[in-house]
C-alpha cells in the first residue's frame, strides 16, 4: 500500500512542532537557573510530571476501612499540584460499588444520569461527558458510546485502587478535558509491600418482581485479586478478575406529547409504555507487571480487558390517541387546562414484543519505561493502546387487533393526574391470541413494506481504536523552578459506526399472521391493563417468521461514518517551588502546542425506498492550538492551602458530529426557485471541519486539612469563558456534485441550504463548590467512629445551546445544584454508611432504545439513596472475613420528565425499584 502524502505531511509538521519546543525549553531552563533564591531544603515537592501523576495515588497505603480511605484521599488531594478530587479504595478489591460510576457520582461537582437504573456517564461542573476525558493510569481511553464519552459502568470498581478527578489542567497532563479529567487507577504491586489475596462474592436481587416472562430478579458478582512481590521487592505482579451478572427490572412510561384542543386544553397525543427486564453480564480482567531493579530503572506493563453484555426485554402497548385516527369522545373532563378523564374510540394499539442486545469488548494496554533517579535527566517513555468493539441488536416486533387502522378497534378510558403517566381502561383483551395477531396496526413503513411493517431490526456496530506514544524528560532545577519537564506525544485514533437496518414483513406478502408460540402473559397493570400476549421475538426471527427488507432510506445510509484523528502534542512545564511573603509557593507553569489533523469518510444519500441514491463523500481539516496553563499553591499554614489555576482548556467535538455524511433532499416543486435559501436543494449532516470547544478558565480554591489527615474543608470557585459552542447552523452549499440525485424537473440553481453542526458563539459558565469531610473524633473523643462527608455545588451558565437568541434552553447536563451526603460509622470491625446524592433538574438525553438516538428533555430533580453495612472479623479463625450488605436506590427514586410546569403532563416516568446485594469478602 502506498503512503498517504497528506498524512505523511501532517505527521511531519507535527514532529517539527515538537522539535521546535525542545530548544525553547532549554532556553527557559537557563533563565530559571538565574532566578531568585530557592525554597528551603526539605520542603515537599509537588508531583506534576506525567509519570508522577500516574503513580501518585498508589504511594499511599489505606488502613482503617472507609475512614482510612478518606484519610488517604485527603493526603493525595493535599499533595496534588492543582485542584482535584480523589477516591481511594478501602482495601484491595474493595471500592463499595459495582462500577466506578457510582463512586464518581458522589464526588463534589460531579453528577450522573441513570440509564436503565444504573450510573454510566459523568457530568462535571454542569458539562456533559462530551467535555470530559477518561483516562486509565494516565492514558486516554476510547468509548463504547457513539462519541467520546467514556461509559464508566464498563470498569468494575473492584479492579481499581481509586480515581483522581482533575478540575484544573497542567501542561504535562496529556488527554485533559475541558470540564475535567477522570483518571482511573489500578494498583501498583511494588507500592503494596506485601502479598495480598482478596476474594469477594455477592448475591444480588431487585425489589421489583420479574416483569417479563423469561427474566429474573437475582444475580451474582464475584472478584478475585492477587498482588505479590518477588526478587527482594524488585518485581511485582497484580492480577484481578471480576464477574457480574446483574438483573434489572423497570416500568417505563412515555407520552408522545400533549397537543392542545380548540379550547387550549392539553390532551395526550399518544403513549409508549413498556416493562423492561434486563440482564447485565460483565467480566473484567486486570493485570500489572512492575519491575524496578534499581533507583534509575523502572518499568510497568498494564493490561485491562472487559467483556460487557446486556440484554433487555421490553414489552408494552404503544397507544396512538389524539395524534392518530383515534377519536376523542364527548363528555371528557378538563381540570385546570388539562384533559384528565376521557374516552377515545377507534384505537389501534401497537402491541410490542422487543429485545435489545449489546455486546462490548474493551481492551487497554500500556507500557511505561523510566530511566533516571532524579539526580540528572529522567526520561519516561510510554506506549498505550485502547480499543473497543461494540455490536448491538435492536429488534422491534409489532402486533395488534387490526392492520393499517382496519380491523377491531378498541375504545379506552384514559385518566391522567397521578404524576406517573396515564392509566388506561380498555374494552379489548390483549391477552387473547385469537384477537391479537402479527400485523401493522398503524401501517407504519408502508412506503417500503406493502401494508406496513410488522417490526424493525437494526444492527449498529462501532469500533474505536487509539494508539499513543509519549516521550518526556525532566530535570531538577534550583531557585524559582524545582524542575523542568518537556515532552512530546503522538496519538492516532480511528472510530467508525455503521447500521444495518431492516423492515420486517410477513412471508408471501401476508399482512397478518398468528402470534409466535406463547411465553406467557406480561403484566401491564402499572398502566391499568391486565396483560398482553407475549412471545420470544428473537426466536420468531430465527424461525423465519419474518422476511427482512433492507432499509434503503437516506436518513440511515448517511449516518454511517468513519473519523480519523492524528493529534501531536509538544509541551514544556516548569514546576514552581519558591517563597511568597515567607509562605511556600508551589505549582507549575507551562504550555502545550497541539497539532490536530482530522478527516472523515461517509456517504451522501437521498430518497427513500427504491428511490434512494448515494455516493461517497469525505472531508477534514488540520489546525494548531496553543494551550498555556498556570497552577499556584500558596501554603498559608501547615494545614491551609490557597490554590489558583488559570488555563486554556479544550474538548474535542462529538465524533458523530464530525462525520462527513449528508442526507440530501431534492424538492422538485421548488425547481424554478432562484433563492438559495428556498431552492429545491437542501441537506443535513455532520461537519468534518469542526474544531474543538475551547475555554479560558480561572479556578480558585481554599483547602483546610484537619490534623492527621482526618478530613478537610474546601471551598472552590470556577469561571469558564467558552469561546465557542457548537450548534446547528445554516449555510449555502453547492450541490453540483449531486446532480445525479435529481428527480423530476431540473433545478434553476445548484445552491441550497446545508444544516449541520458548526462552531458558534459560546458563553459563560461559573460555579461554587464546597466539601466537608469530618470525623466525630475532631469534635469529641467521647463519640468515636462517626463521620460525615458533605459536598455541594452551584453552577450557572448563559450559554444558549441552540444558538444566540434561541431562548432560555439550558445546555445538556447542567444542574444548577448538585449535592451529596454520606454519614458513616466504623468501630471494632463494624461499618455502616448511608449516602444520598441530589441533582436538580437538568436537560438530558432519555432515549436509550439504541445507541444513536438523541432525545433531550428536562429531567426532574432526583435524590438517590444508597447504603452499606459490613462487619470484618479481626481475630480468631475467621480473621480476614467480612460480611457485606448493600442497597441502591433505596427510596425507589424514579426518572421523570414533563412537558412544561404542570406535574400532570408527564412525558417520561421510569420506575427502577431498589437493588440489593449481600456477600462476603475474604483477605488472605
Amino acid at each position: 500500500m502506498s503512503p498517504n502524502p497528506k498524512l505523511l505531511s501532517s505527521r511531519a509538521k507535527s514532529l517539527r512542532a515538537g522539535i521546535v519546543l525542545l530548544p525553547l525549553a532549554f532556553a527557559l531552563s537557563a533563565i530559571a537557573q538565574d532566578a531568585p533564591a530557592p525554597a528551603p531544603a526539605g520542603q515537599p515537592q509537588p508531583a506534576s510530571a506525567d509519570s508522577d501523576q500516574v503513580v501518585l495515588l498508589d504511594k499511599y497505603t489505606v488502613t482503617g476501612g472507609f475512614s482510612g480511605s478518606l484519610a488517604a484521599a485527603a493526603e493525595v488531594k493535599q499533595t496534588l499540584p492543582g485542584i482535584a478530587e480523589v477516591i481511594a479504595a478501602e482495601d484491595i478489591g474493595k471500592l463499595p460499588d459495582i462500577s466506578i460510576a457510582d463512586s464518581l457520582a458522589r464526588v463534589t461537582g460531579l453528577a450522573t444520569q441513570r440509564l436503565n437504573g444504573r450510573s454510566q456517564a459523568i457530568a462535571i461542573r454542569g458539562l456533559t461527558a462530551d467535555f470530559t476525558t477518561g483516562l486509565l493510569n494516565g492514558r486516554e481511553q476510547v468509548s463504547t458510546s457513539s462519541n467520546r464519552a467514556v461509559e464508566f459502568d464498563q470498569y468494575p470498581a473492584e479492579l481499581l485502587s481509586g480515581a483522581i478527578v482533575y478540575k484544573t489542567t497542567n501542561a504535562s497532563l496529556i488527554g485533559q478535558g475541558l470540564a475535567g479529567t477522570i483518571d482511573l487507577r489500578t494498583v501498583r504491586p511494588l507500592s503494596q509491600g506485601r502479598r495480598s489475596i482478596v476474594a469477594n462474592a455477592f448475591y444480588e436481587w431487585t425489589e421489583l418482581d420479574e416483569l417479563n416472562a423469561g427474566s429474573k430478579k437475582d444475580g451474582y458478582r464475584y472478584t478475585l485479586s492477587y498482588i505479590d512481590q518477588f526478587q527482594d521487592g524488585k518485581l511485582g505482579v497484580a492480577f484481578g478478575f471480576s464477574s457480574a451478572d446483574k438483573p434489572g427490572q423497570g416500568e417505563q412510561w412515555q407520552a408522545w406529547g400533549y397537543p392542545t384542543l380548540s379550547d387550549g386544553s392539553f390532551v395526550i397525543g399518544g403513549a409508549k409504555p413498556f416493562v423492561r427486564s434486563s440482564e447485565l453480564k460483565r467480566d473484567g480482567y486486570m493485570g500489572v507487571i512492575e519491575y524496578r531493579p534499581s533507583d534509575s530503572f523502572h518499568t510497568t506493563l498494564d493490561l485491562y480487558y472487559s467483556k460487557f453484555e446486556e440484554t433487555q426485554l421490553l414489552r408494552g402497548i404503544e397507544i396512538p390517541l389524539q395524534w392518530s385516527s383515534a377519536q376523542l369522545q364527548p363528555g371528557y373532563t378538563v381540570d385546570d387546562g388539562v384533559v384528565t378523564d376521557a374516552t377515545f374510540a377507534n384505537i389501534f394499539g401497537v402491541v410490542r414484543n422487543d429485545i435489545v442486545f449489546r455486546d462490548d469488548d474493551v481492551w487497554a494496554a500500556g507500557w511505561n519505561l523510566t530511566f533516571g533517579d532524579g539526580s540528572g535527566w529522567t526520561t519516561v517513555a510510554d506506549l498505550s493502546y485502547s480499543k473497543i468493539e461494540r455490536k448491538d441488536t435492536v429488534l422491534e416486533t409489532n402486533s395488534g387487533t387490526g392492520q393499517n387502522q382496519v380491523g377491531t378497534p378498541d375504545t379506552m378510558r384514559v385518566t391522567l393526574g397521578s404524576g406517573r403517566g396515564a392509566v388506561f381502561t380498555p374494552t379489548l383483551d390483549y391477552t387473547n391470541r385469537d384477537l391479537v395477531r402479527l400485523s401493522s396496526p398503524q401501517g407504519w413503513g408502508s412506503n417500503v413494506v406493502p401494508g406496513g411493517q410488522v417490526g424493525y431490526l437494526k444492527n449498529p456496530t462501532a469500533e474505536d481504536e487509539l494508539s499513543q506514544a509519549k516521550l518526556t524528560a525532566s530535570h531538577a532545577l534550583e531557585r524559582w523552578f524545582s524542575k523542568v519537564n518537556v515532552g512530546f506525544s503522538f496519538a492516532n485514533r480511528t472510530k467508525s459506526e455503521t447500521e444495518d437496518g431492516y423492515y420486517l414483513a410477513l412471508p408471501n406478502g401476508a399482512t397478518s399472521a398468528p402470534l409466535p408460540p406463547s411465553v406467557g402473559i406480561t403484566d401491564l397493570s402499572f398502566i391499568g391493563i391486565s396483560g398482553m400476549a407475549s412471545y420470544d421475538p428473537l426466536a420468531a426471527l430465527h424461525s423465519n417468521t419474518f422476511v427482512l427488507m433492507r432499509n434503503p432510506n437516506a436518513d440511515v445510509i448517511s449516518r454511517d461514518w468513519e473519523v480519523e484523528e492524528q493529534i501531536s502534542i509538544g509541551f514544556v512545564q516548569f514546576d514552581i517551588d519558591s517563597r511568597l511573603a515567607s509562605k511556600q509557593l508551589t505549582g507549575n507553569v507551562g504550555f502545550q502546542l497541539i497539532h490536530s489533523d482530522q478527516n472523515s469518510s461517509g456517504l451522501a444519500a437521498t430518497g427513500t425506498g427504491t428511490g434512494a441514491h448515494y455516493q461517497p463523500i469525505s472531508g477534514g481539516t488540520d489546525y494548531y492550538d496553543f494551550v498555556p496553563s498556570l497552577n499556584l499553591n500558596l501554603k498559608l499554614t501547615s494545614r491551609d492551602v490557597l490554590r489558583l489555576g488559570v488555563a486554556r482548556q479544550l474538548a474535542r467535538q462529538r465524533m458523530s458530529n464530525m462525520r462527513s455524511g449528508l442526507e440530501v433532499g431534492y424538492n422538485s416543486s421548488l425547481a424554478n426557485s432562484t433563492d438559495p435559501y428556498n431552492s429545491a436543494w437542501s441537506a443535513t449532516g455532520g461537519n468534518p471541519a469542526l474544531k474543538p470547544w475551547r475555554a479560558d478558565s480561572i479556578d480558585l480554591s481554599f483547602e483546610h486539612y484537619f490534623r492527621d489527615n482526618m478530613g478537610y474543608f474546601s471551598l472552590a470557585s470556577f469561571y469558564k469563558d467558552l469561546r465557542t459552542y457548537t450548534y446547528d447552523q445554516v449555510s449555502i452549499m453547492d450541490f453540483s456534485p449531486y446532480a445525479g440525485f435529481v428527480t423530476g424537473t431540473p433545478p434553476a440553481i445548484n445552491q441550497g441550504r446545508l444544516t449541520r453542526p458548526t462552531n458558534g458563539q459560546g458563553g459563560k459558565l461559573s460555579g461554587l463548590e464546597a466539601t466537608l469531610s469530618l470525623p466525630s473524633e475532631l469534635i469529641t473523643s467521647s463519640l468515636p467512629g462517626f463521620g460525615i462527608v458533605l459536598g455541594g455545588a452551584y453552577t450557572d451558565s448563559d450559554i444558549e445551546p441552540n444558538g444566540p437568541g434561541s431562548g432560555s434552553t439550558s445546555i445538556p447536563g447542567l444542574s444548577l445544584k448538585v449535592a451529596s451526603l454520606t454519614f458513616y460509622y466504623e468501630r471494632a470491625g463494624f461499618s455502616a454508611r448511608i449516602s444520598e446524592r441530589y441533582r436538580s433538574a437538568y436537560r438530558g438525553n432519555i432515549d436509550t432504545f439504541g445507541p444513536r438516538n438523541e432525545n433531550f428533555r428536562i429531567i426532574d430533580q432526583e435524590q438517590v439513596v444508597d447504603a452499606q453495612v459490613s462487619y470484618e472479623f479481626r481475630s480468631g479463625p475467621l480473621k480476614g472475613l467480612s460480611i457485606i450488605v448493600q442497597g441502591y436506590n433505596l427510596t425507589n427514586e424514579p426518572l421523570v420528565t414533563r412537558a412544561g410546569e404542570d406535574p400532570r403532563l408527564v412525558v417520561d416516568y421510569q420506575n427502577y425499584g431498589a437493588w440489593y446485594s449481600a456477600g462476603v469478602s475474604y483477605k488472605f
